[in-house]
C-alpha cells in the first residue's frame, strides 16, 4: 500500500478521480438549485400566513351610540399567492365590525369583515363574530378631582395646593354609567413620608359612590400633577414678657410698634395648644421712653416664626413724678 502513494504517477491519478467526483457533486446540486428557482420563478404559489393581535374598530354608527364589551384585537389568516401575501402588512388592511344602526339597542351580535386586501387574498377572522352591548351615548365634561388622604407627609407641612394638566377631562359613554360617576380624578400616594413639594403623573380613575370603577372613555388618562407642600402655621397674639424692670422707682408701659401677632411653625398637634407666644422685652437699661426690640420665645416644638423679633414702644414713667402729678 505503501508503495502504491509513492508511486507518483498513481498519486496523480487518484487525485483526478477525486476531482472528478467532486465537480460532478457540486454541479449537480447547483443544477438542482437552478432548477428549484426556476420552478419559483415560472409559477405562482399559494400560501398561508396567519397574524396575531389586530386591532378590531367600530364599522360605521350613529353618533348617538355607546358600544361596550368590543374585543380589543382578533387573529387572521390570509390565503392566497404566495408573492401577494408576502407585500401584505399589518398596516395594509383593517378589522371592523359591520355597520350598526339606532336600531340595535340593546345585546347585539356583530359580524366582522375586512377592508383593505387584495382581492386574490382569502381570510378567515377569529372569531368571525361579537357579541356586544349597544346603548345610547352621552358626552360630558368634568374637573379633575384629587385625593391625598394616602399621602405620607412629614408632621410639620400640609399640603397647600394641587395643580393637574389638564385641569378637566372629557368623558363618553354609555348614558346610565356617565349618569353613575361620583369621582373622576387622581389618587395622590407615597410609601414615603414626603417633607417636600413634588411633580408626577398619575392615572385618571373614574369612580362611582361605591368606589368602583366605570368603563368610561377618557379623552387623557395620564395627569401630570404638582404637589404644593407649606409649612404648618397659625397666627397668634404676642404676649409681651418684661425684664428688667425697677417697679419701685418707675412704671411702664409695652405697646408693639409694627405688629400684635405672628405666624408660628411646627406640627400641627403643637400648634394647636399654643394660644399665644411670649415677647421678651429687657429693660434694665431703659431708663426714659424708648423702642426696644423684643426677642420672641418660641415654645416647645415650634420649629419657627415669621419673625424672631418685634419693636416695642416702652413708655417709662417715674414713679415720683407721678406722685406729685396726683397731688
Amino acid at each position: 500500500m505503501n508503495k502504491l502513494f509513492e508511486n507518483k504517477w498513481a498519486v496523480r491519478i487518484i487525485s483526478l478521480v477525486f476531482a472528478l467526483f467532486i465537480y460532478t457533486f457540486v454541479s449537480n446540486e447547483n443544477y438542482s438549485r437552478r432548477a428549484a428557482f426556476n420552478t419559483q420563478m415560472a409559477s405562482s404559489v399559494n400560501t398561508s400566513e396567519t397574524m396575531y393581535n389586530i386591532p378590531l374598530l367600530l364599522g360605521k354608527h350613529p353618533d348617538d351610540i355607546y358600544v361596550s364589551d368590543l374585543n380589543e384585537t382578533v387573529t387572521v389568516k390570509l390565503e392566497g399567492p404566495r408573492n401577494i401575501i408576502n407585500q401584505v402588512t399589518r398596516e395594509s388592511f383593517i378589522v371592523q365590525t359591520e355597520e350598526i344602526s339606532s336600531g340595535d339597542i340593546g345585546q347585539t351580535k356583530l359580524r366582522l369583515k375586512i377592508e383593505g386586501l387584495p382581492q386574490e387574498i382569502s381570510y378567515r377572522i377569529s372569531p368571525s363574530s361579537v357579541l356586544v352591548d349597544v346603548e345610547k351615548r352621552k358626552a360630558i365634561t368634568l374637573p379633575v378631582e384629587y385625593d391625598v388622604s394616602n399621602l405620607q407627609l412629614s408632621s410639620s407641612v400640609k399640603v397647600g395646593s394641587v395643580e393637574t394638566d389638564p385641569k378637566q377631562v372629557k368623558l363618553i359613554g354609555k348614558q346610565e354609567v356617565i349618569d353613575a360617576i361620583d369621582f373622576v380624578g387622581i389618587k395622590i400616594s407615597s410609601e414615603d413620608e414626603i417633607s417636600e413639594s413634588f411633580s408626577n403623573t398619575y392615572r385618571l380613575q373614574i369612580l362611582d359612590k361605591n368606589g368602583d370603577l366605570l368603563d368610561v372613555n377618557a379623552d387623557v388618562v395620564d395627569i401630570k400633577t404638582k404637589v404644593n407642600l407649606e409649612a404648618n402655621s397659625k397666627s397668634v397674639p404676642l404676649k409681651v414678657t418684661p425684664i428688667g424692670e425697677d417697679n419701685t422707682k418707675k412704671s411702664y408701659q409695652y405697646d408693639p410698634v409694627d405688629r400684635h401677632s405672628v405666624v408660628l411653625y411646627g406640627r400641627q398637634e403643637d400648634l394647636n395648644q399654643i394660644e399665644s407666644v411670649e415677647l421678651v422685652v429687657d429693660v434694665s437699661q431703659v431708663e426714659k421712653s424708648q423702642t426696644v426690640t423684643g426677642i420672641l420665645n418660641l415654645p416647645t416644638g415650634i420649629t419657627g416664626a415669621d419673625t424672631n423679633q418685634v419693636n416695642v414702644k416702652v413708655t417709662v414713667e417715674d414713679l415720683g413724678a407721678k406722685e406729685s402729678k396726683k397731688e
